[in-house]
């Protein structure tokens, strides 16, 4: 398993890395991909140093296929090019709904000074406390829990897609079924930060599968004292409407981040940057 992880690492270290979003779409090659992957490396874990992208030099568990996006260094690219570069070092730094680190790791790989994680499913929590383990020269804080509008517990929903979850209060996707529920403490990123248990944030990324307006909601203070540059996944059009009305009248400017942007009825995620507008 070792020398086969070893083997791939290298074959796709001499991949360019502009190539690697584009190797699925060419003949044979992207068959060949899946076939490998699938016979050998389905539901192995091994650990992979981001060798491209912005979040080079980390070192992540990754579990293909599910990974696969992250350890190309291309899981959701252009929204990740756009961290990267927002990112500066000695930010302190939020990530909000935390997955598997992906985020987290591109916030440290550019010298983020504290990298908060919130992430109340425990899978994936775990999956982050492995990413500070395997990372000792960066700082990581995880906190497990969900982000909202309130201080309490909250249920939090099993999506299908077992490393993904919402709270029950979501929208998004409402027909998908719920294998499991779980009650998980959920906290105000107001509170996380008058409470002291995280120095403000400078820099605030968001994906919490359709709950980022309850999040906006419960951080409004912190928005409106601190000023944070925020990057956001937003999961309908609804949604982009509301979060971006609540970040307007806070001071906040908001781009699109891709080609493609919110329509009527379409429940299409679209990706924010919301930068404060000077006082």
């Amino acid at each position: 398993m070792y020398t086969l992880t070893l083997l791939l690492n290298r074959v796709l270290s001499i991949v360019p890395f502009s190539w690697r979003g584009r190797i699925k779409n060419i003949p044979l090659v992207g068959w060949a991909q899946r076939a490998v992957t699938a016979a050998v490396l389905n539901g192995q874990e091994f650990v992979h140093e981001s060798d491209a992208g912005p979040a080079r030099g980390v070192r992540f568990v990754v579990q293909l296929p599910e990974d696969k996006g992250i350890w190309t260094g291309t899981y959701e690219a252009e929204f990740a090019a756009g961290v990267g570069k927002a990112v500066r070092p000695g930010m302190v730094c939020y990530d909000i709904g935390g997955w598997h680190g992906f985020f987290a790791g591109i916030m440290a790989a550019q010298g983020a000074r504290e990298v908060h994680v919130f992430e109340p499913l425990p899978a994936n929590a775990e999956r982050i406390a492995r990413l500070a383990e395997l990372n000792p020269q960066f700082s990581f804080k995880l906190h497990r829990c969900a982000l909202g509008h309130q201080v309490g517990h909250v249920d939090l929903c099993i999506l299908p897609q077992s490393s993904m979850a919402k709270i029950a209060e979501s929208l998004f996707q409402p027909e998908a079924f719920s294998t499991e529920r779980l009650s998980v403490p959920m906290a105000t990123l107001d509170s996380i930060v008058s409470e002291g248990n995280a120095p403000p944030p400078e820099f605030v990324k968001i994906d919490v599968e359709g709950a980022e307006l309850l999040v906006l909601r419960g951080a409004h203070e912190t928005l409106r004292r601190h000023r944070p540059i925020v990057f956001a996944e937003i999961h309908s059009a609804a949604l982009f409407a509301e979060c971006s009305r609540l970040l307007s009248d806070l001071g906040y400017t908001i781009e699109l981040i891709g080609p493609s942007g919110p329509s009527d009825g379409s429940d299409a995620p679209v990706h924010i940057r919301a930068t404060a507008q000077p006082r």
